[in-house]
């Protein structure tokens, strides 16, 4: 295989851990109001990522580009947004988008924009898992379940080489690759996903020492793995979260016994350096004390969806999903509390 390429896929491997940890301290992404993760959330996502290559080998290979362009345009978008704003930020996506479906027929041309939009895509797309809420517990679940599964679909069977060979050199395939051919220099989208999460996640959860460590597992393995096709040991494609998901694992256990807990979400964006006490549930909030008091201004109809913070009116709606995205428009720092007239 080509020696180069493989160098450089480490190489890009890196770059895009150092762009997903610096988009983690200079951006904050507008969080959705979707609660918090439980275990369920990540069984879901778990089923979700195993039967995804299944139902795209079942559909015609011009429905599953455009199924993964509308999604790339769509993360592109988002994780463009906090950065340019939302108008530039569509246009840019909706640009990088149309070009890349315009270049069709130039593989290289086609690889080197979709790799670019993956790249922007899976930037955000970790960003929003680890702004959100995601915990490190649930990371190191994610990639114990996704470890299992990549060895029966790349080693055992043969799940993955089908939908390789279906998706290269079309246009939005879920590849960071550097080559074309019969073994492609490439890293798949969830090796990505789980090469950046991690360590954005141990940051929030563990400080800084926990994910450059992170980080420099994931760059190791990734270096390993390419000398190893270098040298002719390896020649077919190798599931690499079987090695990185049970060093995500024993990472997560070894920090947790060292700090005795995890940060939360809350505590990172204050600065603790400690984990947080779960909240006195015997005294009130006082949020939503402060949400509950505040004066309802007399023209606004009954049922009205109401988003407070910091005992002020700052969004209203038909309903709390409209009140949070009215409320979100103003970029307040701390996620309102809604409530109804």
């Amino acid at each position: 295989m080509n020696v180069i390429a493989l160098v450089a896929l480490s190489c890009c491997a890196a770059a895009l851990m150092a762009a997903a940890g610096w988009y983690l301290v200079r951006v904050r992404m507008p969080r959705p109001p979707v609660g918090v993760y439980v275990s369920g959330d990540i069984a879901v996502l778990s089923v979700c990522v195993v039967l995804a290559p299944l139902l795209y080998l079942a559909l015609p290979g011009l429905a599953v580009s455009a199924l993964f362009g509308l999604v790339l345009c769509l993360a592109a978008q988002f994780t463009l947004a906090p950065v340019c704003g939302n108008r530039w930020a569509w246009w840019v996506a909706l640009a990088a988008t149309a070009l890349t479906v315009a270049l069709v027929g130039r593989p290289v041309a086609v690889r080197v924009c979709t790799d670019v939009l993956l790249a922007v895509a899976v930037v955000g797309v970790a960003n929003l898992w680890a702004q959100s809420g995601m915990r490190s517990a649930h990371v190191a679940a994610f990639a114990a379940a996704l470890s299992c599964y990549d060895l029966v679909a790349t080693a055992l069977t043969h799940v993955t080489s089908d939908f390789v060979t279906q998706v290269q050199d079309r246009p939005f395939a879920p590849l960071l690759a550097l080559t074309g051919g019969r073994l492609p220099v490439a890293v798949g989208l969830g090796d990505l996903l789980l090469l950046l999460v991690f360590p954005l996640v141990a940051a929030k959860a563990f400080g800084r020492p926990a994910a450059l460590l992170a980080a420099g597992v994931g760059v190791v393995v990734t270096s390993v793995i390419g000398l190893l096709f270098a040298l002719g040991t390896l020649t077919a494609g190798f599931p690499l979260l079987t090695v990185l998901g049970p060093l995500i694992v024993v990472q997560h256990l070894i920090w947790t016994r060292r700090t005795g807990g995890e940060r939360t979400t809350a505590s990172w964006r204050s600065g603790s350096a400690t984990p947080s006490t779960r909240p006195d549930r015997r005294r009130p909030d006082p949020q939503i004390t402060a949400a509950l008091a505040v004066n309802v201004p007399e023209e606004l109809p009954e049922g009205t969806w109401l988003a407070v913070n910091d005992g002020r009116l700052i969004g209203t709606g038909s309903t709390p999903g409209l009140a949070r995205r009215d409320a979100g428009l103003r970029e307040t720092e701390v996620p309102p509390v809604v409530r109804q007239t």
